[in-house]
């Protein structure tokens, strides 16, 4: 009988962990003969893994292949052990809980009336949602927990975390008891500020007929409801959303939400239009336009300076932007681009740099108001260890006014947070900035960024688009 030898794999197998434990891979060290490899076993290589901290997720078939290596090439690596990976979780939503209020949009926040399918029909002059106290607004869903994967090494590997959506609450709004659903706390007008994640309940006040002599400036808290025009030389503003029947005949609005103009908007020499939401108009007309969120015109924009934080859309399919300036942030929509008399008409998409700017300004701000943080959290240590030796009226004043810091710190904190969030947001939309059109005519000029793109001949169905830091034009899709 021959001598029962005792198995020395390690001298002739090696096995390397890959660095996020997932994995594992053996091979045979360089120069190890075949006839060597030939002496081991599957039981062999299985315990040199667990020798070597492996003890889950062994793969049969990679032991079979590293012990059917016979030839000189015997150096190649084979997986042998294969981890189970961590399941990421959902992330917390939103749910709206007012019949007007159903369409939501990426982790269950609302869209706004511009995207998609949720298109308003600019004919449609019906009136603004309403609710009354005490009301269900939202409900936040909470996140749903991801699955722990387990590495080679048997060890569990925690699945990242998903994040709950905040919200920030204005003062037409509150908390139930359990801060789980938002409520009316006034009757109006329920408002959601998608880029500021804020909700809250404005009451509304309704003009009868024009802004014009007979009524004055209107200046409101809340939101508008204007059911004539607002005639030259006349400033109508809002903290809310400003709706108005007829035109904007030369007038000036400003508002905190979304404007509707059942009607045009005619700019003449001073009137404009500002808003923090959306704008929706059936054109637009040696006007001047700007707004956080889209501008939407059913026929035209002409001769006008209107600017938009996402996109700017002309919905007829005989729709013309001709003349003056338009500027989104995502994309800009059109059938037609310019006119037959090469009009100077300048399209640009892209980030601006005072967003880059604001970036960092407020990572900057960020990082100040953490150390401050940290400096008042010491501080509120150091006076509670004094109370407990003596409870003193000054000490006890001094830490009321060190919780009052804090609290009001730890809200400018989580505001600067959610501007980094949106920030973030919008550099993303940078990356698929595009201008489209049907026709395109001579006079047109493209930006996209810092790229310029100047039309000298019509052109038909395109797609301008940045690559490399040149203006790509394409077929339009």
């Amino acid at each position: 009988m021959g001598q029962e030898r005792e198995p020395d794999i390690g001298s002739v197998l090696e096995v390397e962990i890959s660095s996020d434990g997932l994995t594992a891979r053996a091979r045979w060290k360089p120069g190890t003969p075949p006839e060597e490899r030939a002496r081991w076993t599957s039981a062999d290589v299985e315990s040199f893994l667990l020798k070597s901290g492996i003890h889950f997720g062994v793969v049969e078939e990679g032991l079979e292949r590293l012990l059917a290596v016979r030839a000189d090439d015997g150096a190649s690596w084979v997986e042998v052990a294969r981890g189970i990976p961590p399941e990421p979780g959902q992330p917390g939503g939103i749910e709206w809980l007012t019949q007007d209020s159903k369409a939501e949009g990426a982790q269950g926040e609302p869209r706004d009336p511009g995207s998609g399918a949720n298109r308003v029909d600019l004919r449609d002059r019906g009136g603004i949602p309403s609710v009354s106290p005490g009301t269900p607004l939202i409900r936040l869903v909470p996140p749903i927990p991801g699955k722990n994967g387990t590495s080679v090494r048997g060890v569990s590997i925690p699945a990242p975390t998903p994040g709950a959506i905040a919200v920030v609450l204005g003062p037409g709004a509150q908390w139930n008891e359990d801060h789980t659903t938002v409520l009316a706390r006034v009757a109006g007008h329920p408002v959601y500020n998608q880029r500021r994640r804020r909700i809250d309940v404005q009451p509304m006040y309704r003009v009868q007929g024009d802004v014009d002599y007979g009524v004055g400036h209107v200046s409101f808290e809340g939101s508008l409801h204007i059911g004539g025009s607002v005639q030259p030389g006349f400033r109508v503003k809002a903290s809310g959303d400003v709706v108005i029947d007829g035109a904007v005949d030369g007038g000036i609005v400003e508002s905190g939400g979304d404007v509707k103009v059942g009607a045009g908007i005619y700019g003449g020499t001073r009137g404009s239009v500002r808003a923090g939401g959306s704008v929706q108009a059936k054109f637009i007309q040696q006007g001047r336009v700007s707004a956080e969120f889209d501008v939407v015109a059913q026929r035209s924009i002409l001769h006008s300076e209107t600017s938009a934080g996402r996109d700017i859309e002309v919905l007829s399919p005989a729709g013309t932007i001709a003349g003056g300036t338009c500027t989104a942030v995502h994309r800009i929509r059109a059938a037609v681009l310019g006119s037959p008399m090469a009009v100077p008409t300048t399209v640009a998409v892209g980030l601006p740099q005072t967003v880059r700017d604001r970036w960092r300004n407020v990572q900057e701000d960020l990082r100040r108001m953490d150390g401050q943080r940290s400096k008042l959290r010491l501080a509120m240590q150091v006076l509670e260890k004094r109370l407990q030796v003596r409870q003193d009226p000054e000490t006890l004043g001094m830490k009321q006014k060190l919780q009052r810091d804090l609290a009001e710190l730890d809200e400018r904190i989580q505001e600067s947070r959610l501007e980094l969030q949106m920030i973030a947001e919008d550099m993303r939309q940078f990356q698929d900035a595009a201008v489209t059109a049907h026709k395109v005519y001579p006079g047109v000029k493209i930006i996209i960024g810092n790229a310029v793109y100047a039309v000298i001949q019509e052109m038909d169905r395109v797609r301008f688009t940045l690559d490399g830091g040149e203006i790509r034009v394409s077929p339009q899709g």
